[in-house]
């Protein structure tokens, strides 16, 4: 275990686990002797042990010293548990997820180079957008090789979902400089390292909105600061707009907020990010017309730019299928990306498709007469990209069945670089938007019309009647004029 991990958790004379399920088998090498005892919400788990420690029901914890006791969350939904542990006392937590991605980074630490304030572009992102695999990590990795390739220096930061007494949002922070990890700071430490920057780049910083405020009041920006939208923290701690699988969104798209039982948090949500955004002149950037116009509605007098993450050119394409045509889900098997309509849909049409699934999905939600692809990262890894991933299994439908409205969706244009039709819901947002546009694919509100068109005789037409598909696909070079 790395020296700074090793010093956050030695503060401690007790550590309880909160979660027994996928992610303490993932991550339970992470853990050590201290381990007191474990607490889950399921109730069948009580008074049986794990790895000989009792597991609790959480009240459990009422009978701990919060000044002496961290609860690890071993659970994919740390915000909400967190929520949930402050009810039994104000103690310090630390995300499982965390804790293994500081480690692998803690074993490389770098020396750092000699950076100047005047060329310097500090680039803050929560950990999942800057350390794990997804589309707004391969955007940001592409934007960091754009600032240098333009003669910038760069420094990372990434608050580490660690929530000390007392306070919400972490104000620990792992730092790189030019892709070399430093170690973890305080926002002061910080601040006092580099007390200016050049420009600000602030990305999908998920619970941690504290932070931004803190660097923001701290560190002196010589040009310009953008907050990309990559999804909607910015409106709602529910950033992808749904919450307990229930949507945020009617069928027609529209925000459900006057009705949510937490629309008074939502609003002192928005004010917070307004004050912020208007004292420091933050300037947002949405990937797409369809993120402008729903962030819009609610900050109107705050400036908001469209700049796609990407650029294409087109060309000329005939449309090759398989038979049986072949359809994969791709990215991550999860809940709004639409992973069970997917898995309904193979329920009905095992027999009649080849089913795949590109990317990442946990043992847990696997399901039958399904073939499973890891994908990774270009350049990361010797797993294909999804692109290539695409093309090397000869797909001819890439599912990408969102039930929330994505910002922008890498996997469509992946997708569409591949040559795939796309098979998408009328509630996924931009790609939506960008299939009725480039007419590469078909829409449906729910599974049951997705399934009537499967199970009818006009699929492979409408599948070869992809005549385009994209090339050259590359990152988006218009922000760099902000740092002029």
């Amino acid at each position: 275990m790395g020296r700074y991990l090793r010093d956050i958790l030695g503060r401690y004379t007790r550590i309880v686990v909160w979660g027994t399920g996928n992610f303490y088998t993932l991550y339970k090498e992470l853990l050590d002797r201290r381990v007191v005892y474990f607490v889950d919400n399921n109730a069948d788990k009580w008074g049986s042990t794990l790895n000989r420690k009792d597991i609790f029901p959480p009240e459990k914890l009422k009978e701990e010293s919060v000044n002496e006791t961290l609860v690890i969350v071993c659970n994919h939904y740390f915000e909400e548990i967190s929520v949930q542990i402050k009810q039994y006392g104000d103690f310090d937590l630390i995300d499982i997820v965390t804790m293994e991605l500081v480690q692998q980074k803690e074993r490389k630490l770098e020396a750092a180079g000699q950076m100047e304030a005047g060329s310097t572009i500090a680039i803050c992102g929560g950990i999942h957008a800057m350390w794990q695999t997804n589309g707004s990590r391969k955007f940001i990795d592409g934007q960091l090789g754009q600032l240098h390739q333009a003669g910038f220096h760069t420094v990372e930061i990434v608050p580490l979902l660690y929530y000390q007494s007392g306070k919400r949002e972490s104000s620990v922070l792992a730092v790189s400089s030019d892709g070399r990890y430093q170690g973890i700071f305080t926002a002061e430490e910080l601040a006092g390292l580099s007390p200016k920057v050049r420009g600000m780049v602030i990305h999908s910083l998920y619970y941690s909105h504290g932070t931004m405020r803190a660097l923001l009041d701290s560190v002196e920006v010589e040009t310009s600061i953008l907050y990309y939208i990559h999804d909607y923290s910015c409106l709602c701690f529910n950033r992808f707009l749904h919450r307990d699988k229930r949507l945020c969104i009617d069928m027609d798209g529209n925000m459900g907020c006057p009705s949510c039982t937490a629309n008074e948090e939502r609003k002192s949500h928005l004010q917070f990010h307004q004050s912020v955004f208007e004292r420091h002149n933050v300037l947002l950037i949405a990937p797409s017309e369809d993120t402008w116009a729903r962030v819009e509605e609610f900050y109107k007098n705050i400036q908001i730019k469209v700049i796609p993450h990407l650029k294409y050119d087109y060309r000329p394409f005939t449309k090759r299928t398989n038979s049986p045509l072949r359809i994969a889900y791709t990215g991550t098997a999860i809940w709004h990306k639409g992973w069970e309509q997917f898995a309904g849909l193979v329920d009905r049409f095992g027999h009649a498709y080849d089913f795949y699934c590109l990317g990442e999905c946990p043992d847990d939600l696997r399901i039958q007469n399904v073939t499973y692809i890891p994908v990774r990262l270009p350049g990361s890894g010797s797993a294909l990209t999804m692109t290539e991933a695409l093309q090397k299994y000869s797909i001819d439908i890439a599912y990408i069945g969102s039930v929330w409205p994505e910002t922008y969706s890498y996997t469509y244009y992946e997708a569409y670089e591949a040559g795939c039709f796309i098979l998408t819901s009328t509630k996924s947002g931009n790609v939506y938007r960008q299939v009725i546009k480039n007419e590469n694919g078909i829409a449906f509100s729910c599974e049951d019309d997705m399934a009537e068109w499967l199970a009818g005789d006009t699929v492979q037409r409408d599948v070869q009647s992809l005549d385009k598909r994209i090339t050259n696909v590359r990152n988006n070079e218009e922000f760099l004029i902000y740092f002029k």
